[in-house]
């Protein structure tokens, strides 16, 4: 039931719910996931060791596997281009 089968009746509510029931559908039983999804969150920038800011293409466990795919295959079909998530590059934080 943690896949989110318990709310699968008001999935359709939010465009992440929208997403994870299409998801659902495409990958599993319609209900659930047959695989845990990550818990990692997406954030578009990330920091490199001297603090200058690095676009991210995923969460810091699974970006640079999305990067190399990315930049080797292209985005695949429905995939949701980064490029609007990126912007404008933030400010060097000042720690």
């Amino acid at each position: 039931m943690y896949g989110g089968n318990h709310y699968i009746a008001s999935a359709d509510v939010t465009a992440q719910g929208k997403a994870i029931q299409e998801a659902a559908i495409k990958f599993g039983d319609g209900k659930t996931l047959p695989f845990a999804p990550c818990k990692k969150y997406y954030n578009p920038w990330g920091s490199d060791e001297d603090g200058s800011k690095i676009r991210m293409y995923g969460c810091r466990l699974h970006g640079d596997l999305r990067e190399k795919r990315i930049r080797s295959e292209g985005y695949r079909a429905g995939e949701k281009h980064l490029e609007g998530f990126w912007g404008e590059v933030p400010q060097k934080a000042n720690n």
